[in-house]
């Protein structure tokens, strides 16, 4: 809670406003609390928050204010978690945009918030720069924008576990995942070293640790003889195991189904390919 107190405090004014009234469903109800007594210190409300984009520093120096109708839309949708992702490669290259309305999904029913499709609007003088860089990290299917990966071990590691949207579904609602005696046995030795190291991990991959509390309780029931059905936060904490091992040869290849499935619960099907 400390730490993502910590990330929030660090949002600009206009970034804070727009997190919290154009995309909170987007973040956990913990973050959206602290977003509100945040923005309560700064005496920030909703009048504050400019029109399309706002306003945006060039190089350091005085803040830019853009017109609505200079932003264009892109013709093709992000999944609500693609779309973390592409804001943040926006934002590395100073690239004016916001999020558009969410269109539809096309499914149902919807399972996961991951299901939405959401577009984006580019200031009309950076379309050309922000296809380049989206480019680099995405490919286009359809109407779609799929994350490029080279395999599911990619899409683990592109993983957003800070930016994960918030659901309808409640963190310790029961899933229907079987995981075999030798996937378990797996899961069980690197949550065991995860609980030894995870101190060296935070500062060598520079990371937070967002299921740290629930490594223990996962690894008794995973060693008993009759487990537990698995919660999804149970699977969240079996991804986060696997993707600070994502590299180690602790991680054997036949793994690579398991973490498929589970990515599949917060995922669109068709952006996990092996």
């Amino acid at each position: 809670m400390d730490d993502m107190r910590a990330t929030i405090n660090e949002f600009t004014d206009h970034e804070l406003l727009d997190a919290y009234f154009r995309t909170r469903d987007q973040y956990t109800p913990e973050a959206q609390a602290i977003m509100a007594e945040v923005m309560r210190n700064r005496r920030l409300s909703e009048k504050d928050l400019t029109d399309g984009s706002g306003t945006v520093s060039e190089d350091g120096g005085a803040p830019v204010q853009y017109e609505r109708e200079d932003f264009i839309p892109f013709e093709h949708s992000f999944s609500a978690i693609d779309l973390l992702l592409a804001s943040a490669v926006l934002k590395d290259n100073s690239i004016p945009f916001f999020a558009d309305n969410p269109t539809s999904s096309g499914t149902f029913p919807i399972e996961t918030e991951a299901d939405r499709r959401l577009t984006i609007r580019v200031h009309k003088d950076f379309a050309e720069k922000a296809h380049e860089v989206l480019g680099e990290h995405f490919s286009k299917d359809g109407s779609r924008y799929v994350l490029r990966n080279e395999g599911v071990r990619e899409r683990l590691r592109a993983f957003n576990f800070h930016d994960i949207p918030a659901s309808e579904h409640p963190p310790l609602e029961e899933v229907e995942v079987s995981l075999t005696q030798e996937e378990k046995a797996v899961i069980v030795a690197l949550g065991r070293r995860l609980l030894t190291e995870a101190d060296l991990i935070e500062k060598k991959q520079d990371r937070i640790l967002f299921y740290f509390d629930s490594l223990e309780p996962l690894i008794e029931d995973l060693e008993a003889p009759q487990s537990e059905p698995l919660t999804r936060n149970d699977l969240l904490a079996i991804l986060e195991i696997m993707q600070v091992y994502a590299d180690d040869e602790g991680l054997p290849g036949f793994m690579d189904e398991s973490i498929a499935t589970l990515l599949s619960f917060f995922l669109e099907p068709d952006t996990i390919s092996s």
